[in-house]
């Protein structure tokens, strides 16, 4: 099932809203139902498939009821980009669509609503974060666009040669990088690419002695665009278009060579759109 934002928000309309535990009378506005959670449906947002939540991490079914499919209103709605407080006292909740859309399998509160399957006929749009990365125009203006990226990248892995610490790779692979397995099956997600870069930088951190490491991450911190290129891969197929940057630190042997390879691949089969889908260092 494919939910729509246009559909989610409207369906508020119609839809019940739970507080709390199903089964208190009648009188006070709540109906008992009989109702079942659904372990086998599965959600897509926008093509990209996803898995609903709650604030502990624990994956969310589905409430099926009369032919309606329910989820919490709370993590659907940051799926959907849209923002979601709740008045326990006056039993609303309110919901402001920011504007953005993208996949999240955060928090959750109880609050519920109801999508009818058969009238989900929409067609999904742009699943790509905003700040996902984009390839367009020719070879030669995404060089120069992957050019800037580099520089950043490069500075980034000299940074995590000297603290240790991968985070600000962990948070750029989150904002710039969409997963897309369906279609490219060589897409191993975005952990795969985190544990591949810390198994990179501790690797390197375990082969060098302190002052060696250090003068070595330095030239990485300091580099300029002059100092590397960034290439095109002559491997453009239907699922994967690929650029490479190659950096060679002054004074270095060609084994401390830094290689940053981008891999791009379309959101879904057939609309043409690549955006950046892998990102590692070798």
């Amino acid at each position: 099932m494919k939910i729509k934002k246009s559909t989610f928000i409207g369906s508020l309309v119609a839809c019940s809203l739970a507080f709390g535990a199903l089964g208190v009378a009648a009188s006070n506005g709540i109906q008992d139902i009989e109702a079942a959670l659904d372990s086998n449906i599965s959600f897509k947002v926008n093509g990209l498939s996803w898995t609903p939540k709650n604030e502990a991490g624990d994956k969310l079914n589905a409430l099926v009821y009369d032919g309606d499919v329910y989820l919490p209103v709370s993590t659907t709605a940051e799926a959907l980009g849209a923002n979601v407080s709740l008045n326990v006292s006056n039993k609303v909740v309110s919901i402001t669509n920011s504007g953005s859309s993208k996949p999240s399998s955060s928090s959750s509160s109880n609050n519920s609503t109801g999508a009818k399957g058969s009238e989900d006929s929409s067609k999904p749009s742009s699943s790509s974060n905003s700040s996902s990365i984009k390839m367009t125009g020719t070879d030669a203006q995404m060089i120069v666009k992957l050019q800037k990226e580099s520089l950043t990248l490069i500075k980034m892995y000299g940074k995590a040669l000297k603290t240790g610490s991968t985070s600000e790779f962990d948070k750029y692979i989150d904002a710039k990088v969409i997963e897309n397995p369906e279609i490219d099956i060589f897409d191993l997600g975005k952990q795969y690419q985190k544990d591949k870069f810390k198994t990179t930088v501790k690797g390197i951190i375990a082969a060098n002695d302190k002052k060696t490491l250090t003068k070595y991450a330095d030239q990485l911190i300091n580099v300029k665009s002059a100092d590397f290129k960034v290439i095109a891969m002559n491997d453009k197929t239907k699922t994967r278009h690929s650029y490479k940057a190659i950096y060679y630190p002054q004074g270095w042997t060609g084994s401390y060579g830094v290689y940053l390879t981008f891999v791009f691949s379309p959101q879904k089969s057939g609309n043409g759109d690549f955006y950046l889908g892998d990102l590692y260092f070798s």
